[in-house]
């Protein structure tokens, strides 16, 4: 049957279905890096063209109809379920996934929240072409949000991500936003939609059709009820959906199951556990096997140092540079104990580092992809800075971001310390900046003053963050650093950020090298940035395809604890973020409280515990949720006292005790 043949109606849906369908599979592969330059911007030329095809087709069709006698019309619940599959598609197409799931029934159970929304406009309202608009406005917004996020850190939007809000709002500005060709393509579809939905005239429902529809919305919403859990079992099980592994497996994840199904799994089954067997008793009784011993009479000025972003490609595979970006680093490492940390985030996260250290809790026992500080502390917990404040030690942190900032404003104030520079009161040089942030070496030009200005009868802990290696990498950073083995602007503007902040590195041990007090200074990375592409270049294969020690390096990142008293040079092999703090303690002299005494028991079975995986003392590496066999009563040890620290009301930390 010749298409001038057809009806109008038929028409005028077959070009524009078309003309959808086009735009949706060439945006697919026009942003699809995994093609050769040739065939994207192949690609990209007949994107352009089906798009404007689409447009013309719109107008056509509505011109003609225009002529007609009969206007254009719908039935509403008709429109309704071809105004979801639009929502559907755009939403997979923001997360370059095709339509078609690991299993039908995810595509069900997609379709099914997409096209419910519509469909109670369909039948309650008399009149919804305003609730349609409303309603495809908000899903395409989603979709492009979902593409962004996607983009900036290597990972999609996570349900926890609604709790950190004000956080995304503080560092937007971090971020530039582009305008990308599947951007062009949702944008383009949703106006066409929008269009087609105010020319389109909508037939009047009778009742019965109503109530048919909104019974089948019911058994709908109840179907996916009752699917919902053991299809998400099913992805658990056969590897399907494999979350906070590391971001390429969140991204893919998301792809095979659908974008808005999987936000919906995060948020009901990812969840905070407690402990098999738990009691406030038995937790009381684990950290009372330990007693606290009184510390010696000595006030070392301590130094914690979060270095954002601080790390080193060449652990993960070799590359090659004009100059060593380490340089400081390893020139101590005959006077200091070294080596790499494993950290629970990657390409962002920071507050999650900063927990595990100041703490010696681990993200391993909380939600995949939660900030910490955002969605679960919201009271007195104690923590090494309460340590301190017992040791009559002042506690001092020391950022130059904002207080709403991972909400740090409250978190530093449940942490306990009792001095609290940010943005608005630091103080420091704000035109010494490297990538539009403050440079390492002007944050540490305000500490000595810090330092120098105490009261010295007392100790002191100065807890650092910094910002200078953050992203994005848009600006060149006067590193005088080539990198000569990879053609990657971005990791080169990278790596020469980490060389200067390797040099403020240098200068800070420099400083207190001869200072006429004892000085302890330890430095981590937070996380591997999230330079796009790069990593599954150096790896040769893509992320979500490595084993749990193969990925484990993008989690490893440099860490140094140097004495000014002692020229103690060691390298530990294997530590996690919870346990590094111990390592402080021990450098600066300063006894061990019980629960690091038990962090040091449960760190002879389990040398690394992070949020993605554990490394058991036998040397094998563990992803999070395996079994463990005989290391899972430790684990759960573990997690008893952590339960206890963060979530009991009953816990000695809100007594003061």
């Amino acid at each position: 049957m010749k298409l001038r043949k057809t009806s109008p109606l038929m028409r005028f849906w077959l070009i524009v279905g078309f003309g959808f369908l086009m735009t949706y599979d060439v945006a697919i592969f026009g942003d699809n890096a995994a093609y050769g330059d040739g065939m994207i911007w192949l690609f990209r030329v007949l994107m352009i063209i089906s798009t404007v095809g689409l447009w013309a087709s719109i107008w056509v069709s509505v011109k003609e109809y225009g002529k007609l006698e009969k206007p254009l019309s719908v039935k509403p619940i008709i429109f309704a379920l071809v105004l979801a599959l639009q929502s559907y598609v755009a939403s997979e197409l923001c997360m370059n996934a095709f339509i078609f799931k690991a299993n039908l029934i995810y595509n069900l159970l997609g379709y099914v929240m997409y096209a419910v929304p519509f469909l109670l406009g369909a039948v309650v309202l008399k009149r919804p072409k305003i609730w349609f608009i409303i309603v495809e406005v908000l899903f395409a917004f989603y979709s492009v949000m979902q593409y962004y996020i996607t983009s900036f850190r290597g990972a999609p939007i996570k349900f926890t991500d609604l709790q950190n809000l004000r956080s995304a709002l503080d560092v937007k500005s971090e971020y530039h936003f582009f305008i990308s060709y599947t951007i062009v393509a949702v944008l383009l579809q949703t106006a066409a939609v929008i269009f087609l939905t105010a020319v389109t005239r909508l037939e009047t429902e009778h009742n019965k059709p109503r109530l048919v529809t909104l019974g089948s919305c019911g058994i709908a919403v109840l179907g996916f009820l009752l699917l919902s859990s053991p299809t998400y079992d099913w992805g658990i099980r056969n590897r399907v959906i494999r979350l906070n592994f590391s971001g390429a497996e969140d991204s893919q994840t998301s792809r095979e199951v659908g974008s808005l199904l999987m936000f919906y799994y995060d948020g009901v089954y990812n969840h905070v556990k407690v402990p098999e067997g738990y009691s406030t008793e038995k937790a009381e009784e684990i950290i009372d096997r330990y007693t606290q011993k009184e510390p010696e009479k000595k006030t070392p000025v301590i130094i914690g140092i979060l270095n954002e972003s601080f790390a080193d490609y060449n652990h993960v595979a070799p590359i090659t540079t004009n100059k060593d970006y380490l340089y400081n680093w390893h020139k101590l490492q005959s006077e200091a104990v070294t080596g790499y940390v494993t950290v629970s985030p990657y390409g962002g996260y920071t507050c999650n580092s900063e927990y595990e250290f100041l703490t010696g809790n681990t993200m391993h026992f909380l939600p995949l992809g939660s900030a910490v500080y955002t969605n679960y502390l919201d009271s007195k917990q104690d923590s090494i800075v309460s340590a301190f404040n017992k040791m009559n030690y002042q506690t001092v942190s020391f950022t130059p971001c904002n207080e709403v900032l991972w909400n740090i404003g409250d978190a530093y104030e449940y942490l306990g310390f009792r001095t609290k520079y940010f943005k608005s009161n630091i103080g420091i040089d704000e035109s010494f900046t490297y990538n539009d942030e403050p440079a390492d070496q002007a944050i540490y030009d305000r500490l000595y003053e810090v330092v120098d200005n105490r009261n010295k009868d007392q100790g002191m802990f100065v807890w650092i963050t910094t910002m200078q290696n953050h992203a994005p990498y848009n600006e060149d950073i006067p590193g005088g650093l080539e990198l000569t083995s990879h053609d990657n602007m971005y990791a080169e503007r990278y790596l020469n950020s980490i060389c200067l902040a390797d040099k403020a590195l240098g200068d800070l041990i420099d400083h207190y090298r001869d200072y006429d007090e004892e000085v302890v200074i330890v430095m981590f990375g937070d996380h591997y940035p999230h330079i796009e592409g790069w990593a599954d270049e150096l790896y040769g294969k893509s992320l979500a395809d490595m084993d749990t020690e193969e990925y484990s390096r993008l989690h490893q990142t440099p860490f140094i604890i140097w004495s000014n008293r002692s020229s103690k040079a060691e390298t530990i092999e294997n530590i996690s973020l919870n346990y590094l703090s111990n390592e402080m303690f021990k450098m600066a002299g300063l006894p061990l409280t019980p629960v690091q005494q038990e962090l040091e028991h449960i760190r002879e079975s389990l040398p690394i515990v992070s949020a993605f995986c554990t490394r058991s003392s036998d040397g094998a590496w563990h992803r999070t949720g395996d079994e463990l066999g005989s290391y899972s009563d430790i684990l759960n040890e573990y997690a008893t006292m952590q339960y206890y620290r963060m979530f009991d009301k009953d816990r000695r930390a809100l007594k003061g005790e």
